[in-house]
């Protein structure tokens, strides 16, 4: 197994290249989540390549080092070279982001990319309770209760 890390401007880039066993991808991992630490790194972008799926994430033990990684609020962006990779990171994904964990699943480097430099973030968005500068805030009608509603003539309701 190789395992390459790549500090670019903005993101940590770590490709792993023949990883077959489960001690192998723990390794490589603690390798990652040292480097993130190091470095401070708050966006990662794992891109495998010519590896075994994983489908036994807790044999993998990737629930700690996605855990580990998330509570320092990284963005990790997955990325595979066969269909067999790409449905294994989308699993990943699922459980990672049950857990809390910002992990997305990608078809490719630029897709990965893209989200990286998207500054929309769905928990900042919704966090937020300042209204944004030169927004207005809707204006809402006082709602109607049963003071404001009379009958009509006709036993009809009317405002």
């Amino acid at each position: 197994m190789l395992c390459a890390i790549i500090v670019e401007p903005g993101y940590l880039k770590v490709d792993l290249f023949n990883q077959q066993t489960a001690a192998e991808t723990r390794d490589a991992f603690g390798t990652i989540a040292a480097e993130a630490r190091k470095r401070k790194s708050s966006q990662i972008l794992i891109s495998v390549h010519a590896s075994r799926p994983i489908f036994k994430v807790e044999q993998y033990g990737l629930p700690e080092y996605f855990k580990e990684l998330g509570e320092s609020k990284c963005r990790i962006a997955l990325t595979g070279d066969s269909d067999e990779l790409r449905l294994s990171q989308q699993y990943i994904e699922l459980l990672a982001r049950r857990n809390g964990v910002n992990v997305r699943s990608f078809p490719n480097e630029q897709a990965a990319l893209h989200w990286f430099k998207d500054r929309r973030r769905a928990r900042d968005r919704r966090e937020r309770q300042e209204p944004r500068e030169g927004q207005e805030q809707r204006q809402h009608r006082p709602r109607r209760n049963q003071e404001n509603i009379s009958l009509d003539s006709s036993g009809g309701m009317s405002a």
